[in-house]
């Protein structure tokens, strides 16, 4: 999915540094190749593709003052990575890496950098060409849409920022990534939502999907966290019903996999249970969306008790990869069983245009991708700094 204004932190751990096997039993779809390249310098931190297999990269380079920011390139059935004139400027200070990395379409991307704290929009620039030119630009809008074409991603903008958090916000508006320019757009129908609205989902990115579009708030009514759909690509939007939403939990996420819908629930966990993106509820659909059952729900002390995303593969199984570990489960998230021997963070996964992508968490460059979720083929874009 499109990775916009992603704060990254590259850090090396002792723990967790096991990595799961994916490889599991049944029927073999072609497996998908991408090539590694382990020249690439510094350390990869977003790694995007097109639905025809060309991609991008972004990548660190860090000393103890300055970090130098890369941009690597994969045209379609090349066989290997390229290094592009990155656009990005070196970082110096305590600022962190801000760059975020969303993919339009064959040789289409926009790298947009986040400055929204300063009180401006985020810088962006944008490529059509493989990386070869980039057009600059900013996250402010250009005008109106009343669409979200394929190829494009919907974003969102803060319209009244909260004057008591510089990084809250109490108001915001949907915004649409023009996949021709880059440019962003005010998306004309706003879904019939309380409060915030983010985006949640977007099938036409997933191979075989649907054109259908998630965005999640809170109900009229009740306030509690729910889902709008849209099948005509923004146009219009209904209310889903999602019963069993956590009330204190976060907007939730939507993935797709083994014929079903999955929503995802984050949320604060007590503090006992010692995480950060606590996992209160996982919702599934197997009507397009309109309703949701919740089929799994917090217990004290019982896992996975974090997620930081959700693989549903095609025969049915369901795999949370969390802040202490990776966890299965084979019947329909009536429980859960530990993929990794050590505890602490295993990758994370997301649906792309070509399949499940998998990471790994310490920027170390190793990545895998899945047509399935079942059958996996690795590859290496570069390594991390000594």
């Amino acid at each position: 999915m499109a990775v916009v204004a992603l704060m990254v932190l590259l850090v090396v751990s002792a723990c967790g540094t096991s990595e799961p096997s994916h490889q599991r039993s049944g029927s073999n779809p072609p497996l998908l190749r991408i090539p590694s390249a382990t020249v690439l310098p510094g350390a990869s931190h977003t790694v995007a593709f097109a639905a025809d297999g060309s991609g991008f990269t972004l990548r660190a380079e860090c000393t103890r003052t300055r970090c130098r920011q890369h941009v690597a390139v994969l045209d379609a059935d090349a066989g290997e990575w390229r290094r592009v004139t990155s656009p990005l400027p070196d970082i110096t200070g305590d600022l962190g890496i801000t760059a975020g990395l969303t993919v339009l379409g064959p040789d289409r991307a926009l790298i947009e950098e986040g400055r929204a704290f300063r009180g401006g929009p985020d810088r962006t620039w944008f490529t059509a060409d493989g990386g070869r030119t980039w057009k600059s630009g900013t996250t402010k809008p250009t005008g109106t849409t009343a669409t979200v074409p394929k190829g494009a991603a919907l974003a969102e903008e803060c319209v009244q920022p909260d004057p008591a958090d510089v990084n809250s916000c109490l108001r915001n508006r949907l915004l649409v990534v023009m996949p021709d320019t880059g440019e962003h757009r005010v998306l004309d129908s706003r879904p019939s939502l309380k409060g915030l609205v983010h985006p949640a989902g977007d099938l036409a990115l997933v191979p075989g999907g649907s054109d259908t579009l998630f965005v999640a708030g809170e109900t009229p009514d009740s306030g509690l966290p729910t889902l709008a759909l849209s099948e005509d690509r923004g146009r219009t939007w209904r209310t889903t019903r999602m019963a069993g939403a956590a009330k204190d939990g976060w907007n939730p996420w939507v993935v797709a996999g083994g014929g079903e819908l999955y929503a995802v629930q984050s949320g604060q966990l007590p503090s006992h249970e010692g995480v950060k993106n606590g996992l209160l509820a996982i919702h599934a659909s197997a009507d397009g969306g309109d309703t949701w059952t919740r089929i799994w729900r917090y217990r004290k002390g019982v896992e996975p008790l974090s997620a930081l995303s959700l693989l549903a593969a095609d025969d049915g199984s369901l795999t949370v990869y969390g802040e202490s570990g990776t966890w299965l489960s084979a019947d329909r998230a009536r429980t859960f069983h530990p993929v990794t021997r050590s505890r602490g963070p295993a990758g994370s996964v997301e649906q792309t245009p070509i399949g499940w992508l998998w990471c790994d968490s310490y920027g170390g460059g190793h990545c895998r991708i899945s047509a399935d979720g079942i059958h996996w083929q690795d590859f290496h874009i570069g390594k991390d700094q000594d």
